[in-house]
Order: structure tokens, then C-alpha cells, then sequence
């Protein structure tokens, strides 16, 4: 039996905590999780257990995979049920609204990048070395010297000069713009130091071309952001996306539950006689394991459970010096009812968290960058690489079908508590979040680790946002919470909240603030900050 870990705001409806394991779940001990690198992907030996799944097959190339999957139901069922096999998708049809394809016989194929635009690069100058790519900023760095004053509402300042930072390349110093937003990234930095919040990654983004608008990690050395972490119940996200997809009708049928619904046995993958009914909106509000690993084994199977999770780019490193997803899809059904469900198999990084929730925007993957221009000693611009075009992942149809449902999340659902005021009443008034908790403990570092990931405004998103947080003997906010700060800082200012986040997304040019706005905004010139990154070295500095 597993007991899911879940978010603290994730309460029963009288507002108490289940009890749950001092130590939460058990992590991968059989065998090397799946991982994607250079255009493959596979199992690394390790063990008889592993070389057992080997001999099946399960490595995703071609018709391996549908005999792995669907070939054989004991290996994919638990004692009493047998579980669905729902086809993959060839690799240019996005997750749709619509009902399954009839074609059962689509070709079991992974869902590639599309190739990357080419660069503009000049005939007499290099690009942009991939160290200074990779390297990630240091966000309190970059706002103390850019001196942006302190417990300052972000929305009560101008728009910024561009954070910048200089790094050092292999023909001399090169400037390096970002993308960030200076008075944002202040008040993220500040939220996380006089709220105590030690362990903690804040990612907001623009969903419609990735721009990242603040990137802040609370401690990149004990917990860096280009690391993996446990997924947990963000990978409900996209059960969801492929259940509506490929069996709409049980996906929208009533799930029934036993007991606790985050508390996970091997016979509660399988739909029980009686018990509690809950819909499927519902069921993504409170996180409910048992409905979640109900539909990843009797809706979707291993093989399309796989191939979303492929889809969604968990997988594939989400930007330079970020490592790539993993999952473990397990060998049983009840393997295969925790991964769907979250209590275990996936890692991402908090950018992949990002990624996902900029799909709900219009069902695109898009590539994060933080990086707007990089030019050299003697003013000169250098190339940036093509990023990756985006890649429809799922309609727009199916994007908005989720973000409606994932509103009941921040209002009556796992993170409510992260939006709504003192008085009770919304946080950000008119301007309503659509997102996604999870909660799952992990060993290093070792505590619990609370997810948020969703899109505001719900109707007409205009900015991503993720937030991870690892709570340990003592904390003080929830992930959500942050989120809620966040989210009131980017909507919300002196004259209340409105659906336009004050700062230039791709979809909005902000009005400069009023002049009574700005009183607390002048702030000396700035200086500028000097990295320590050898071009040639992406782990130097």
C-alpha cells in the first residue's frame, strides 16, 4: 500500500491532513529509469529485474513496444483487471478533444522535436559559446547590483533595464542580456528571503514564445534548478490530456474510490464496486490517486501512458544545462497506477514544470529561454541559436478543456488556500488561475517536495508560472502560496487586480504606471555584474 504525499493545502474537505508515512513512498530500487538522450531511448542494465524487462522489449522503437505493452495483459494487469491498451499517436497528431482515432493500428512511434530554426550567424563572429548557453544567472546577484530597491510592489515600478551580466569568454568578457524582469525577480527574491522559504525554484514564463520572466532559485547550490526532481502529481496533468484523448468516454465517466482517495493499493487500480463517486474535474482539484491510476491503467495502458508523458517533453532537456526527465513505467499494473497517478516514476526539473503548464495556454511545447542578446567586448552582437520550433502537443481545444477544469484547483480544490485572501474572498479578484499541486517526498535533498504549476489569467493565459518548494523540519509557505504572491505581484497594484500583467509579454505592451505609482522607484545607476564562466567549461563559476 502506498499513502500519496500530497501538498499540505491538499486537505480532506474538513480541512484536516490525512496521516500519512514518515518516509513517504520508495523510489525506483529495481532498475536505471528510462531516459531519452541523443534520440534514443532505452533501459540501462542494471540487474536481473531489468534485464527481464529488456527481454520484452521495452525500449520505444517501432512494433517493440506494442508487443512489450499490449501483447501480453498479465504483465500489464494486476490480479483482477486487465488493462486497456490504448494506441499511440503518430508523431505529428497532437492530443485532441476529440474521441480516439480508429486506426488501432498506428505505428508506436515517439513524438520528435521539430528541428530547429536556423540561426542568423554572422560570417566573421562565433556564437554564443554553449557555457555562457547553459549557464543559469544568479537572480539575487543580478537585482542587488542592478539596484532595484527592496519591498518595493512590483507593480509600483517602472519597467526595468535589462538585467545583464557579464561572463567571460574565450576571446575576452561578453555582456549578457536576460530576459528577466528586474522589479518581479526583486520581489520573488525578497518573497523567498523574509518568508524563510530556504529550498525553493520560481519560474514564470511567457507561454506564448518561452520568453523566461523570472528565474529565481532560493539555494542553487543544495537544490539546482537543472537537476531532477519527483514529479508527483503534475503528471495527473497529463493522464488527463491523453485519457480525454484516447477513451473520452470513461475519462468523463464518474470514478468511484475506497476510503482515502491518497491512499494507493494494488486492488485499488481497478474501479471498485461502490465507494465514493467523484468527477473527473473534482478528482484534479483534490488529487485523487485512485481515479488518476484508474485511467492510466484501464484508459490508457503502458504504452500510451509512456507516449504522453514522451509527448509532453518530460524526456528531452527543456533548455541548455538542464538534464533530461526520467520515468520508470514499471512492470505491473499497480507500477503502472503510481506513474499515472504521481506517487512514483517520474523526475523533471522545474523548467519541464514550466513547460507544461505553458501547454494549457494553446497545447504547444515551447522551448524556455532566458537569454535575449549576448555581444562582445567591442559591442558586437553574437548569434544565438535557433530554438526549437514549438510543437503542438495537444489541440487548443483540449488545452482549454483542462485549463477550465483545473480552475476548481486554486478555488476550491489543493491550492486554495494560495488564492484566496485574508477576508476570504480572491486574491486576484477578477483574474482566475488555473494550475495543478503535487507533493511527493524525495531524497536529495531530503524532504517533501510541493509542486505548482499553472496559466493566468484562465481564460486568456499570458503568463506560465512554476513553483517548487522542498518543505523540511521547518517551513513557512506552501508552493501555492508562493505561487499566489507571485501571481499578485504580476495582475495586482495599487488600483486592484485586472487580466494584464503589468510588465510586455507577447500578447500585451503595459501602460506606463502613474507617476504616484512611482514614487519609490528611483534607484541609483546600476552597475554591472561579472560572472566567472569559462566558455569552454560549462560547470566553471
Amino acid at each position: 500500500m502506498v499513502r500519496g504525499e500530497h501538498d499540505f493545502s491538499e486537505s480532506e474537505p474538513n480541512g484536516s491532513e490525512p496521516r500519512r508515512s514518515a518516509g513517504g513512498p520508495t523510489l525506483l530500487k529495481r532498475r536505471e529509469p528510462i531516459r531519452r538522450a541523443r534520440g534514443r531511448v532505452g533501459m540501462r542494465p542494471r540487474g536481473y529485474a531489468t534485464i527481464f524487462a529488456l527481454s520484452f522489449g521495452l525500449t520505444f522503437t517501432g512494433s517493440l513496444i506494442a508487443r512489450a505493452v499490449h501483447g501480453s495483459s498479465d504483465r500489464v494487469a494486476s490480479a483482477a483487471a486487465p488493462s486497456v491498451a490504448a494506441p499511440p499517436l503518430p508523431e505529428d497528431a497532437p492530443l485532441s478533444a476529440d474521441s480516439r482515432p480508429s486506426d488501432a493500428t498506428a505505428p508506436a512511434v515517439v513524438a520528435e522535436a521539430a528541428p530547429s530554426a536556423p540561426a542568423v550567424v554572422s560570417p566573421t563572429l562565433p556564437g554564443v559559446p554553449d557555457a555562457v548557453l547553459a549557464h543559469l544567472p544568479d537572480a539575487r546577484a543580478l537585482v542587488a547590483a542592478a539596484g532595484i530597491p527592496k519591498a518595493v510592489p512590483a507593480s509600483t515600478l517602472p519597467p526595468s533595464d535589462p538585467l545583464v551580466e557579464q561572463l567571460a569568454g574565450d576571446a575576452g568578457p561578453l555582456q549578457v542580456e536576460y530576459t528577466l524582469d528586474g522589479a518581479l525577480t526583486r520581489r520573488v527574491v525578497d518573497l523567498l528571503r523574509t518568508r524563510r522559504v530556504p529550498l525553493a525554484h520560481v519560474i514564470v514564463m511567457d507561454p506564448a514564445d518561452g520568453r523566461v520572466l523570472t528565474y529565481v532559485s532560493s539555494d542553487p547550490e543544495h537544490f539546482p534548478a537543472s537537476r531532477t526532481y519527483p514529479a508527483a502529481s503534475l503528471i495527473k496533468v497529463v493522464t488527463a490530456a491523453a485519457a480525454l484523448h484516447h477513451d473520452r468516454p470513461r475519462a468523463e465517466q464518474p470514478c468511484q474510490f475506497l476510503g482515502s482517495p491518497y491512499v494507493l493499493t494494488p486492488a485499488r487500480v481497478n474501479p471498485p464496486r461502490g465507494g465514493q463517486t467523484v468527477s473527473l474535474e473534482r478528482a484534479l482539484a483534490t488529487s485523487n490517486n485512485q481515479c488518476f491510476a484508474q485511467l492510466a491503467v484501464h484508459a490508457l495502458g503502458n504504452a500510451a501512458m509512456t507516449d504522453a508523458i514522451l509527448r509532453f517533453g518530460f524526456l528531452q532537456p527543456p533548455a541548455p544545462g538542464h538534464d533530461a526527465g526520467h520515468i520508470d513505467p514499471g512492470t505491473d499494473a499497480y507500477d503502472l497506477g503510481k506513474l499515472g497517478c504521481g506517487l512514483a516514476g517520474t523526475w523533471i526539473t522545474p523548467l519541464h514544470a514550466a513547460q507544461l503548464a505553458a501547454t494549457l495556454a494553446d497545447g504547444r511545447l515551447v522551448q524556455p529561454r532566458w537569454i535575449e542578446r549576448v555581444t562582445d567586448g567591442e559591442g558586437r552582437e553574437l548569434a544565438l541559436p535557433g530554438a526549437r520550433a514549438p510543437r503542438q502537443v495537444m489541440t487548443p481545444g483540449l488545452a482549454a478543456e483542462l485549463r477550465q477544469m483545473l480552475i476548481e484547483t486554486t478555488e476550491s480544490g489543493t491550492a486554495r488556500r494560495g488564492f484566496r485572501s485574508r477576508r476570504g474572498g480572491s486574491r486576484l479578484g477578477p483574474v482566475r488561475v488555473s494550475g495543478k499541486t503535487g507533493s511527493l517526498s524525495g531524497p536529495d535533498p531530503a524532504g517533501r517536495y510541493e509542486w505548482f504549476a499553472g496559466v493566468a489569467p484562465a481564460d486568456d493565459p499570458k503568463v506560465a508560472i512554476a513553483v517548487v518548494v522542498v518543505q523540511q523540519r521547518r517551513w513557512s509557505m506552501h508552493a501555492s502560496q508562493v505561487a499566489g504572491e507571485v501571481l499578485e505581484d504580476v495582475f495586482c497594484g495599487a488600483g486592484g487586480c485586472r487580466p494584464e500583467p503589468r510588465f510586455r509579454t507577447a500578447k500585451h505592451a503595459p501602460e506606463e504606471p502613474p507617476a504616484s505609482e512611482r514614487a519609490a522607484s528611483a534607484r541609483p545607476p546600476r552597475p554591472s555584474v561579472h560572472g566567472s564562466v569559462s566558455a569552454g567549461n560549462p560547470n566553471a563559476g
